[in-house]
């Protein structure tokens, strides 16, 4: 068996489950889910999900999007953030990001706000956090709630403080190439009651039983429930509750989220290593104060031109290198968002997400160990040499 997968406590819980045991009966992994992370993070409530795009959905149905307001993001990510907005009847405004880390440049934020403005969503990419404090300050200083996209940042750090503890709230992503995974699902973390109780509850079905701090999902079912005028719902809401399944997974995954972590940022080390004898490729820069996490490893290459790049990767991988990725296409010119007039509209506006986004090279990470990482990379030194 891949220990990925079962290095932990995976197959007891899972066992668990199956057997319908006392202890699967009496307190779901949902709740320990939950509190585990709450009491990692130090926050007052978190909320689990079948995904960490529900949980964006989710959030955005807790701070009160609706048709015609703004939603503020970076080009640079995945088309979650934007496409949920729209569904949503949004409008989705872009802010360029900085050169160096990746991340969202605040100052372009503030550009972007108007009276319509009715979230700020900054995405902490490939695992290093965005500049939370300057983007906090903005989201108070204009009022507008700050919904951090931590999906790639599990136990990121920014000036001695873990990502997703200081904004109105936070989603994490346990995808199945995530730090932990559960194959699907994500977690909401939060201090604003108000907001948790609105997440869990759209999330949730719209039951009434649902509160900020409990999932209230148990195979016991109170004898009340059971009533003919027993009133089920008191609001509107969609299925997005994670399956016991892959909460009792995540759960012993979360239980060596340290492990899991560490042994990412030990294999940036020897990229770094690499790297650091090629001034054509630049590292993403990490400022002093910030912990990356590395979900990935990005690196802008020299190869400007699409044929450059898939010149290396092919080479690469003829000499018996791993794959590795590219940075997907700039958010405002998929095809969807082409379609919508977002390309048009935004085309040359985010000069350097335009910039960076061609040469981007993602290397991997989530190895299982140094030993398997450290044969690759040096796979991926001889490859540099021979075609440079």
């Amino acid at each position: 068996m891949d220990p990925k997968w079962t290095k932990g406590n995976e197959l007891k819980y899972l066992k668990q489950i199956l057997e319908n045991s006392d202890e699967a009966r009496k307190q779901s992994f949902t709740d320990k889910l939950e509190s585990e992370f709450k009491k990692k993070y130090g926050v007052k409530f978190a909320i689990a999900l079948n995904s960490g795009a529900s949980g964006l959905h989710a959030a955005m149905h807790a701070v009160g999007v609706k048709p015609g307001d703004e939603v503020i993001t970076s080009p640079f990510s995945v088309l979650w953030d934007a496409s949920i907005a729209i569904i949503m009847g949004a409008k989705v405004k872009f802010a360029d990001i900085k050169y160096g880390t990746h991340n969202i440049d605040p100052e372009k934020i503030e550009e972007q706000i108007t009276e319509k403005t009715k979230a700020i969503i900054p995405v902490s990419y490939h695992g290093l956090p965005c500049d939370i404090d300057e983007i906090v300050a903005i989201g108070k200083k204009h009022n507008i709630p700050v919904i951090e996209d931590n999906a790639q940042t599990m136990l990121g750090s920014y000036k001695g403080r873990y990502v997703g503890t200081d904004t109105d709230i936070a989603m994490f992503s346990f995808e199945r190439t995530k730090h932990i995974t559960c194959h699907e699902g994500g977690i909401l973390l939060t201090n604003n009651e108000g907001l948790a109780e609105k997440a869990r509850k759209f999330a949730g079905g719209g039951f009434k039983n649902l509160t900020s701090d409990k999932s209230k999902l148990a195979a016991i079912i109170p004898e009340e429930f059971q009533s003919p005028d027993f009133i089920r719902h008191d609001a509107l809401g969609l299925n997005y509750r994670i399956p016991e399944f892959c909460a009792a997974v995540a759960l012993a995954q979360f239980e060596m989220v340290e492990e899991k972590v560490k042994i990412r940022r030990d294999i940036a080390k020897l990229y770094d290593e690499v790297f650091s004898n090629y001034n054509s490729f630049s590292p993403q820069e990490v400022p002093e104060g910030y912990g990356h996490s590395y979900f990935t490893y990005s690196v802008k290459s020299p190869f400007s031109k699409l044929a450059e790049w898939k010149s290396f990767y092919k080479n690469h991988v003829s000499n018996g290198g791993d794959t590795f990725y590219a940075m997907m296409a700039t958010v405002y010119n998929e095809g969807i968002m082409r379609e919508l007039g977002y390309s048009d509209e935004y085309h040359g506006k985010c000069p350097i997400t335009e910039e960076v986004q061609p040469t981007c090279m993602l290397f991997k990470t989530n190895y299982r160990s140094i030993e398997e990482a450290e044969k690759n990379i040096s796979v991926l030194k001889d490859s540099l040499k021979k075609f440079l």
